[in-house]
């Protein structure tokens, strides 16, 4: 039977202690590319081979860190996956700078540091990166872009939780009735890696 979360809550939620005792430690992780961590559906199965579904509000996105929980005290730990990345990389800070503000000109997420930025693969971006003297190389990397000028914290989003109980009964009826469906698409999905 598939572990369903319905609630998320920040790593650091002081709520999460007091009540883990159901569930109790280390916290199942579930690894999530970009893409998936901002679905609020998605089904999914742990390392152990648990299939999980994942039921947010519409306005709720997954953040790395974030704890997924469930009605019965179950928690899974959202971890930001390897993926396939560029890495882009200038000659001198200033270029480094300029090659940002051109990438955050066409509102591009970014991973940044002061050595090098990392956005989600695109060859016109990678062609403008190097026509700027930059370099681009593929890597494979997790990625937890920077969140912008308004979200509360790296990697986005304020971090917002709601209960079971606060859904209305229309929005939970929907939910479930495509569970079975993601689970199998899912399960089909790993089948045939």
């Amino acid at each position: 039977m598939a572990i369903m979360l319905n609630a998320r809550r920040a790593h650091d939620d002081p709520q999460l202690r007091n009540d883990s005792a159901a569930w109790p430690e280390p916290w199942p992780v579930l690894e999530l590319t970009l893409e998936d961590r901002q679905r609020w559906r998605l089904a999914a199965m742990l390392p152990n081979g648990r299939a999980v579904a994942v039921i947010l509000p519409r306005t709720e996105h997954m953040q790395h860190g974030d704890v997924l929980c469930g009605d019965q005290g179950e928690r899974v730990v959202v971890q930001a996956a390897v993926e396939e990345l560029f890495c882009i990389q200038a000659n001198n800070p200033f270029e480094l700078v300029r090659i940002v503000y051109h990438l955050a000109n066409r509102h591009v997420r970014a991973m940044l540091s002061t050595e090098a930025v990392w956005i989600q693969p695109d060859p016109v971006l990678a062609d403008m990166v190097r026509r700027l003297g930059g370099t681009v190389t593929v890597v494979q990397h997790a990625f937890i872009p920077e969140g912008g000028a308004y979200a509360a914290g790296q990697g986005g989003g304020h971090h917002h939780h709601q209960h079971a109980h606060e859904c209305g009964a229309e929005e939970h009826d929907q939910a479930m009735g495509n569970l079975g469906e993601e689970l199998s698409i899912a399960a089909h999905a790993r089948a045939k890696t």
